[in-house]
């Protein structure tokens, strides 16, 4: 079972859903830590937010009675409240700083093409926080399995 990112931001109480993986960036966030650690700027994991994983983990150790409560506003088990949100600003400046240490400097060893799939995966990810409607200050990377 692979672990990846999702991206998601907030506006108010209006929640983004989008499921587009960003596996790489989960599997390369030790390494994608340490980069942000060399260009001191906020670790790409602080942004993460674990609410789902947690979620599942716990539904897993419960009887499923079919029951489950889904919540208006999310469509998921658990509702904006409960997850972790971080500053949209500091995200994409995060973003932008790795995307260009990884084009010009990154000495981590990737083949070109898993570095280039990676660049599109934080292009990705710039895209979404750039397009966020006006007045959209928050944001977070769910982690999902």
């Amino acid at each position: 079972m692979g672990m990846t990112y999702w991206l998601h931001t907030l506006n108010g109480r209006e929640m983004t859903k989008d499921d587009e993986d960003h596996s790489l960036m989960h599997r390369f966030s030790d390494e994608l830590d340490a980069a942000c650690d060399h260009l001191k700027i906020p670790k790409i994991s602080s942004f993460a937010d674990f609410t789902d994983l947690e979620f599942n983990m716990a539904d897993d150790d419960m009887e499923d009675d079919g029951d489950a409560d889904v919540d208006p506003e999310t469509g998921y088990g658990y509702g904006i409240d409960e997850m972790q949100w971080f500053d949209i600003a500091s995200g994409k400046r995060c973003l932008e700083a790795l995307r260009s240490h990884i084009e010009t400097g990154w000495n981590v060893d990737l083949d070109a093409k898993t570095r280039a799939e990676l660049l599109e995966e934080l292009d990705d990810c710039l895209a979404k926080l750039r397009a966020a409607p006006l007045g959209t200050d928050k944001f977070h990377l769910a982690v999902i399995m």
